[in-house]
């Protein structure tokens, strides 16, 4: 069985820098939604109980997964309660996680380090306000509507003086 020690996360950088891979996404997300970012293992787990991820944001734990399970041990108070991921699909081999009610200060680089295959992935999370929504003006006809309404109706009126 794989035994994860917190004292481990500290020199995982360390190892996978040397040892593995790194892959590179970019995600865009809106202040106060939602954003899913994404960690795929190459190899499938075996089983639940060898599935060993974190997630770390500027030095801070965001999220982990070990043995299987959700952990929020040591996890940064920045991101209790908002982040989740998706156990259902941790036996396909992924880790995404989803980061909800964004902040400014929820920008930069995201690390998923899956421990058994000394893999990184690395997603950068841009943040931006709120797109706004047009004004909505009612039932208005678009100008083209009109206009084909207009030549209608003097099509209508016009058949119908000359079959007077």
């Amino acid at each position: 069985m794989m035994e994860i020690r917190y004292s481990q996360v500290y020199f995982l950088p360390v190892f996978l820098f040397i040892n593995g891979v790194s892959l590179q996404q970019t995600v865009v997300g809106f202040i106060g939604g939602s954003a899913v970012l994404p960690c795929s293992s190459k190899d499938l787990p075996h089983t639940i109980q060898s599935i060993g991820v974190y997630w770390r944001h500027s030095g801070q734990n965001v999220y982990g997964i070990i043995y299987g399970k959700v952990s929020v041990k040591g996890q940064h108070p920045e991101y209790r309660n908002r982040t989740e991921s998706f156990p259902e699909e941790y036996l396909r081999g992924n880790f995404s996680i989803k980061l909800n009610n964004l902040q400014h200060t929820d920008a930069g680089e995201y690390k998923c380090y899956i421990i058994k295959e000394s893999f990184v992935q690395i997603v950068k999370l841009l943040i931006k306000e709120k797109p706004e929504r047009p004004t909505s003006e009612g039932t208005k006809p678009r100008p083209e509507m009109t206009v084909m309404i207009s030549i209608l109706y003097t099509g209508i009126i016009f058949s119908l003086t000359v079959t007077v």
